[in-house]
């Protein structure tokens, strides 16, 4: 018998494999724009609507699945289908992010390639553009919402922006070099919230 897997939720009931599949199924031929913009929709859906995972554990795994390589859409749903259900559950749960996606391209490439070049499907895809444009920035801005709550954060995300922008780093090492500012950061307030608690209740 295996042991158990310290991600499960242990006080709700069991959700059964066909419903995490169709969850992320629904999410996943429902929304444009790629991982980033899937994520507020998996956040909506697991959080808001299914009641299934807490905000703040999701936003955790959230920072994790952006850090991976990879796909994010399929990061976090491995990641959250695991704790849902397991090993079984991460795997129904990428499957039904997956299979939409993989399905519409092999009907684009069977039947629609051909009509790419007619004026009203360019203009018809050139406004769906810009709406995934509208919903990438939506989703940064509920990202940055929860994420940047104080000083160090809005710097740390300054210097990245920064980094990338006007030193024309790789968003990579970009991220990287964010991550190790941010740990001395962190690192130091943490150190010197912790002499002060010592030295308040020092006698």
């Amino acid at each position: 018998m295996s042991a158990p897997n310290p991600l499960l939720k242990t006080t709700c009931p069991i959700i059964p494999y066909s419903q995490i599949f169709w969850t992320f199924f629904r999410i996943g031929a429902l929304t444009l724009g790629g991982g980033l913009a899937m994520a507020t929709v998996i956040r909506h859906e697991l959080v808001f609507n299914c009641k299934w995972v807490k905000d703040e554990d999701f936003m955790s795994e959230m920072s994790t699945a952006t850090l991976i390589p990879g796909a994010i859409a399929v990061n976090i749903a491995y990641m959250q289908g695991r704790r849902l259900r397991g090993s079984a559950g991460s795997l129904m749960a990428v499957a039904g992010t997956v299979f939409p996606s993989f399905l519409i391209i092999l009907l684009i490439a069977l039947f629609a390639m051909p009509y790419f070049d007619n004026p009203r499907v360019a203009t018809f895809l050139h406004g769906c553009a810009v709406a995934v444009a509208g919903q990438i920035a939506f989703s940064g801005f509920i990202f940055a919402r929860r994420s940047l709550h104080n000083l160090s954060s809005y710097l740390l995300c300054g210097f990245g922006i920064f980094l990338v922008s006007h030193v024309c780093l790789h968003p990579v090492w970009a991220v990287i070099s964010s991550g190790f500012l941010g740990y001395f950061i962190f690192t130091a307030r943490d150190l010197k919230a912790a002499k002060s608690q010592k030295n308040g209740t020092t006698p």
